[in-house]
């Protein structure tokens, strides 16, 4: 196995007013994809404005001074063949656009309008649009039957973490423009954004666009966050009842964010649990047992803060026994070390995944740039050798550590959830002991 992974082809700038420019020249591609990335998530809102964030991406796409009708802007854009979206998250708002490189320069200054001379008008039409939105991720009764969000809201009380990315109906239906634009000039500044270029471009072009379209906005400095607090002891128990046909049930274990110690030896359960139809979820609970067609394992971090999750969909009739497997293959990590096959095989997974980053130009502007807003860049390689660092022997002892019932919170969304989750405590109750 090689020791050390290449790092792409880039160029990082920083413009006067502190705007990183990031160049990953790609001629082979046939047309050219912006990325821009503002460090203002849902984590730098006030409580009284929750899903503020969201609310002025939204937005953005209304249109511009120059052209105030959305339909008319988009029109505008797509008659040069440009594609584009959007992405808010906890800590970072994202736009990206695409397109052909004859149409770079022209296509990409109305972009780059919106978030410099935004139209920011109907705003009653668009908040219509995030309350139908929002409903999407309730149940029948109106209530959020999201696990990541409710297994947040468990592990990070009253913190701006565990708040839904799209707020509630109340704070919602209060936000006005002054308070978008307040928004807008407060966190959209050179200092909070990175801007990357992806295709057949070279730096001196995308410094010039750059320069032409953002150069001028105001410096501004990042928001002062602070990181949740020590929980309440858990083990925390969230139900909402549902009507569907399965149970969702998902084990959240808080962590650290990425920039702290443990993150590797966290991504590494993570990959012991589920990375492949051969890991121990999927051969297990799967294969084995035949409890569920879906069933996973994910490692979610924030700059700060994260958690380890364990879920599967399940039918009424599998769930007592599912839940106890799920929970043996926790134990298992605590239990032993991964034998050196397994172990292998791991680390070959993750340096190929790791490789193949070089092939996903979001991946690449993600850990290149996007990272630099929380003074967290980490090279291919540099991260390859962390995971390579990792002594599988004392896993267990990490595993002991992280996976303790004051730090979990267990989110079970589905028919009658509510009566169903006292089983669910007392089956628990068997394992505490060996994992606390």
């Amino acid at each position: 196995m090689q020791e050390s992974i290449p790092d792409p082809l880039h160029h990082i700038h920083r413009l006067d007013n502190g705007l990183i420019v990031g160049v990953f020249p790609m001629p082979w591609l046939h047309e050219v994809g912006a990325t821009l990335m503002v460090r203002a998530g849902s984590r730098f809102e006030e409580p009284r404005q929750a899903g503020i964030a969201h609310f002025l991406e939204h937005m953005l796409f209304k249109g511009t001074v120059a052209i105030p009708d959305p339909t008319g802007f988009h029109t505008h854009l797509e008659s040069m063949a440009a594609d584009m979206n959007a992405a808010t998250g906890q800590e970072t708002n994202a736009y990206w656009i695409t397109l052909p490189p004859e149409w770079l320069k022209e296509g990409f200054t109305a972009f780059c309008e919106m978030f410099t001379q935004p139209a920011l008008s109907d705003i009653e039409t668009e908040r219509r649009v995030i309350l139908e939105e929002m409903r999407e991720d309730e149940n029948d009764q109106g209530e959020l039957a999201v696990p990541s969000v409710l297994g947040g809201m468990a592990l990070w009380p009253g913190h701006p973490l565990a708040r839904s990315v799209l707020g509630t109906r109340e704070t919602v239906g209060s936000i006005q423009t002054p308070a978008l634009r307040d928004y807008l000039a407060r966190h959209y500044r050179g200092g909070t954004m990175a801007l990357a270029f992806c295709g057949p471009i070279e730096s001196q072009q995308a410094l010039e666009l750059a320069n032409a379209t953002l150069g001028r906005l105001p410096r501004g400095q990042g928001v002062t966050t602070q990181p949740p607090v020590n929980l309440p002891a858990g083990p925390h128990w969230v139900a909402v009842d549902d009507q569907t046909s399965q149970f969702s049930l998902s084990l959240y274990f808080r962590t650290q964010g990425f920039r702290d110690a443990g993150y590797y030896q966290a991504a590494a359960l993570r990959r012991l649990l589920d990375d492949g139809f051969s890991s121990r979820l999927q051969a297990v609970v799967r294969e084995r047992h035949g409890l569920a067609y879906d069933v996973w394992s994910a490692f979610t971090t924030h700059s700060d803060a994260g958690f380890l999750e364990v879920g599967a969909s399940l039918s009424p009739d599998h769930l007592d026994e599912a839940f106890q497997v799920l929970f043996a293959q926790l134990d298992s990590l605590i239990q032993a070390p991964p034998t050196p096959e397994e172990w292998q095989r791991l680390m070959i997974r993750w340096r190929s995944g790791l490789l193949v980053t070089l092939d996903r130009p979001s991946e690449l502007i993600e850990r290149y740039l996007g990272d630099l807003l929380f003074d967290a860049a980490e090279s291919l390689d540099h991260s390859w050798q962390q995971a390579r660092a990792i002594d599988p022997a004392r896993l267990p002892e990490f595993a002991a550590q992280l996976l303790r019932p004051e730090n979990l919170a267990v989110v079970l969304i589905g028919p009658e959830a509510r009566k169903v989750l006292p089983r669910l405590k007392n089956a628990f109750s068997r394992f505490a002991r060996r994992m606390g």
